[in-house]
């Protein structure tokens, strides 16, 4: 079924109303010719006054409003609760400190039409650029690829800043969280990560990859909004500077990255460290990073253990997931499980290791 029929327009929120009203003026002034539901996800206290203004105004066609107020919090959480609760087939997650640029939902019905078969399409952030240090520095500490679709060694995003020399779409291991949508069928049973927990760092690696199961993702780099980066609601720098590593190092083993890539995201986390302590505007994060660094060499010497452990047990293969498990939940959604031979009957994600 083709985007035109119908597309969820979901913004998860939590306290940021000026910049929320921001958000859906942008996504008002698109003016699309095909239906949009408009759907807010709360995690916060928005005022009712607000709630039912917002009702009226977006309450007559192309447009409907649908909204929810979560009682558990966390940026996952919402985005699970608005694929459950979507009643278009295609979910674009927008957030709520972004705005669209003009054309934008045109565009994307546009590049579905050109990639029918695809699992999701992104976007990109306008103002999100690279130059020769810092592409030079992110080389250095495995945090770039240097492949615009590709992920970095540690698993990290650090390519997008090549996305806006980009002139077509291309496929990509990942999006940006700030702009970008999937087919609902693509986020089907999509588990909740404990790992990925409040502002949930990574979370858009992670709702890519569960998305690839089912086809390709792209980007097009003429779908753009322009990301104001918000600071309220957000964590502090160091909670964020140790999700960086802690929730990158959940990434590689949930998607069962070779052992080789945990010895890469030890050695991009040096490298942010060392910047954020040269750095003075970023010495805030130090203490996050390197928290984030104790926490992945005690956890491996754990892992190494439990698995030297699990060899002498009662003779089951215990492997590493070659991607994102066919039948993920609580029990074997972190990488490692017991495999007794039982064929997947779901089309696996491609691991860490393959390419795009």
């Amino acid at each position: 079924m083709s985007l035109r029929h119908g597309v969820t327009l979901a913004i998860c929120t939590r306290n940021r109303l000026d910049d929320l009203l921001r958000c859906i003026a942008s996504v008002i002034r698109q003016a699309p010719d095909f239906p949009v539901e408009v759907l807010l996800i709360d995690d916060g206290d928005m005022p009712e006054p607000l709630i039912a203004s917002l009702r009226r105004e977006l309450g007559h066609p192309p447009f409907r409003f649908a909204y929810r107020r979560k009682q558990q919090p966390g940026l996952l959480l919402s985005r699970i609760e608005a694929v459950r609760l979507a009643s278009c087939d295609y979910v674009l997650f927008v957030d709520d400190d972004a705005e669209l640029e003009d054309g934008y939902l045109a565009r994307l019905a546009e590049t579905y039409d050109r990639h029918p078969d695809a699992a999701g399409i992104g976007g990109i952030d306008a103002a999100l650029r690279g130059s020769f240090k810092w592409d030079l520095f992110t080389r250095l500490i495995l945090y770039d690829s240097g492949r615009p679709g590709r992920l970095s060694p540690s698993g990290c995003g650090g390519s997008m800043t090549r996305w806006s020399a980009q002139s077509e779409p291309f496929p990509s291991e990942y999006v940006l969280g700030c702009n970008m949508s999937f087919r609902k069928s693509a986020l089907a049973g999509l588990p909740h990560a404990e790992w990925l927990t409040g502002y949930s760092l990574g979370e858009d690696l992670y709702l890519a990859a569960w998305a690839r199961r089912t086809g390709e993702i792209w980007i097009d780099p003429r779908l753009r909004v322009r990301h104001h980066h918000a600071r309220t609601a957000r964590d502090k720098e160091a909670a964020v500077a140790y999700t960086e590593v802690a929730n990158h190092y959940h990434l590689l083993r949930w998607r069962g990255a070779a052992a080789w890539r945990f010895g890469a995201l030890l050695w991009t986390s040096f490298g942010l460290l060392g910047r954020s302590l040269v750095k003075r505007s970023l010495r805030g994060k130090a203490s996050g990073y390197a928290r984030g660094i104790r926490f992945v060499l005690a956890e491996d010497w754990r892992r190494l253990f439990r698995e030297s452990i699990s060899d002498l047990g009662d003779g089951g293969t215990l492997r590493r997931g070659g991607g994102v498990p066919g039948e993920a939940g609580p029990a074997n959604a972190q990488g490692l499980r017991a495999d007794p031979g039982r064929p997947e009957r779901r089309r696996a994600a491609p691991s860490a290791d393959s390419e795009v």
